[in-house]
């Protein structure tokens, strides 16, 4: 019988434990790759400022400022396109002190004739818009990505930098919806 109220107690502090918020991770959104044909349009390179806004608005990560991320990678004399290999990202991510390192790169930025199906969207008439992001995670000490995603939205009749923009917006809505659930 003596050994009942330790398990309560035991109990008691665990749920308390578990009640308690977790610290945010502290993250960090490094400049997107542009590998698109339209890219230019919508600045696509510094679309990692809107990334890390809407990753802040979450309120789940303590998110390093883009400037700082940009600064760390200038000062290591790294390019986006360099962040895919882990000995890369954890240069930066050691500079910086972030948990995780966000790495993207915009594969499709592109405004289109007539939705062809060449990305899986379905055929669509009338021109529009394509965004497509790979996107990776490198979480603090691993040499292989935590996370790893393509994300794509499609706005049909609607080309040029609004389309883009808008697709591109929608894509990255997905980003944070996905890293958020991490």
């Amino acid at each position: 019988m003596r050994g009942l109220p330790v398990v309560a107690m035991v109990v008691a502090l665990t749920a308390v434990a578990l009640a308690q918020p977790q610290a945010p991770r502290t993250l960090a959104v490094a400049p997107l790759w542009d590998l698109s044909a339209d890219g230019i349009h919508v600045d696509a390179e510094q679309m990692n400022r809107d990334l890390s806004r809407l990753l802040d608005r979450t309120g789940r990560f303590r998110v390093i400022p883009a400037d700082r991320v940009s600064g760390a990678m200038r000062s290591l004399g790294l390019f986006p396109s360099q962040l895919f290999h882990p000995a890369r990202a954890r240069e930066v991510q050691e500079l910086l002190g972030a948990d995780w390192l966000v790495v993207g790169r915009w594969t499709h930025l592109d405004s289109t004739a007539h939705g062809d199906g060449e990305l899986d969207l379905p055929r669509r008439g009338g021109g529009g818009a394509v965004a497509v992001l790979e996107v990776w995670v490198w979480e603090r000490g691993t040499s292989r990505p935590r996370y790893e995603a393509t994300f794509d939205a499609f706005r049909p009749a609607v080309s040029g930098p609004l389309g883009l923009r808008e697709a591109a917006q929608e894509v990255l809505r997905k980003v944070v919806a996905a890293l958020a659930r991490l």
